[in-house]
């Protein structure tokens, strides 16, 4: 097996070293140059990687990656779209061979895509990732959000257990092309929900008045993924006040916690303390796998709202339990400190 690693790059001096480190074992490392002006590309070189130079214009991500795979040799077996963020963890070699079945094309693998604290602390947002395919019969498509698509045939998948890649995005980094490539995707593939969902996204990001009902389309249109659907949902509660969002936006994904934990969180304004409470549960026990459109921070907040609904409805011995459980899932000054007091008044009035 010939495995090929392949990526794009501009003014990522600072992330070459690393990156290139992670590729060690890989049979094949090319990246592409779109208009550096630091020393990326002496680094690059440095670190033995094969450099190809490309100009997409006008800009879109689709031309630019498939430009990109273009540059990796016919003889690879398997691609990996490594971008210079991003960090293979060790052990992905024998991960990918061994996963690699006769039919497969496509690997799906964890991905870490933030931290809450540091990059290499404590994963934020984690989910399954597909950029892992066959050197062959493979392309991008899509203005940007860019999707990987297969036009000889069907994706056969499998998961790669024991691969995992980690993404470390600079802070505060934000493609200004998004909106105005977003539109031309939307143009070009109309009825591609999932391209709507990322628009509507974007003018939401941008504080545009537009974006409600660009979130209220999408949910009219057929298909969707449930996660992206229960977003949409969530950010209708949040742009026009309608209650009646957060409870289809719990419907459509119950395994997600952050359906209920935005029910618990209206009803907690309130002082709804057995609303506050069960919806909170409903949060907690929530068991669906994160996705790109679920914030991982929710169901710590069910449980520090569970725990306060308790001990306004005087269960006061499970809301110290749950609030124990909250700070041992993540620990913190708040956290401690409510536990604490619950703690005091508990002994106090033994």
């Amino acid at each position: 097996m010939k495995i090929g690693i392949y990526a794009l790059c501009k003014n990522e001096e600072k992330h070459v070293f690393d990156w290139a480190d992670s590729t060690d074992g890989a049979d094949v490392v090319v990246v592409t140059d779109t208009g550096s002006t630091d020393t990326t590309v002496q680094r690059l070189k440095a670190a033995g990687v094969t450099v190809a130079i490309g100009y997409v214009c006008p800009w879109r991500w689709d031309d630019a990656h498939n430009l990109s795979l273009h540059h990796l040799p016919p003889g690879v077996d398997v691609a990996i779209r490594l971008d210079l963020d991003e960090r293979l963890q060790p052990g992905w070699r024998a991960a990918i061979e061994k996963a690699w079945a006769a039919d497969v094309t496509n690997l799906r693998y964890r991905y870490v895509w933030s931290w809450k604290d540091h990059p290499g602390g404590v994963p934020g947002l984690v989910f399954n990732c597909d950029r892992v395919h066959a050197r062959h019969g493979y392309r991008w498509t899509g203005a940007t959000h860019e999707g990987l698509v297969c036009w000889t045939g069907h994706k056969v998948f499998a998961y790669a257990e024991g691969l995992e890649i980690h993404h470390h995005r600079d802070t505060g980094k934000h493609h200004q092309t998004d909106l105005s490539l977003l539109k031309v995707a939307v143009a070009e593939a109309p009825h591609d929900c999932r391209m709507r969902w990322y628009l509507a996204r974007e003018m939401d990001y941008a504080g545009l008045p537009q974006a409600a009902a660009q979130f209220a389309a999408y949910l009219q249109m057929p298909g969707g993924a449930t996660t992206e659907r229960a977003y949409a949902m969530r950010a209708l509660y949040r742009l026009t006040g309608e209650e009646r969002y957060l409870h289809m936006a719990a419907r459509e994904a119950p395994g997600e916690p952050d359906g209920w934990t935005r029910l618990a969180w209206a009803h907690y304004g309130r002082e709804q303390w057995r609303e506050t409470f069960a919806f909170a549960l409903a949060g907690i026990q929530a068991a669906g796998e994160p996705t790109h459109a679920t914030d991982p921070n929710e169901r710590l907040k069910a449980y520090d709202m569970a725990a306060t609904a308790a001990w306004r409805l005087d269960q006061r011995p499970q809301a110290l339990q749950i609030a124990r459980q909250a700070l041992a899932l993540c620990p913190s000054e708040h956290l401690a400190a409510n536990v604490a007091e619950m703690e005091r008044q508990l002994e106090a009035a033994a």
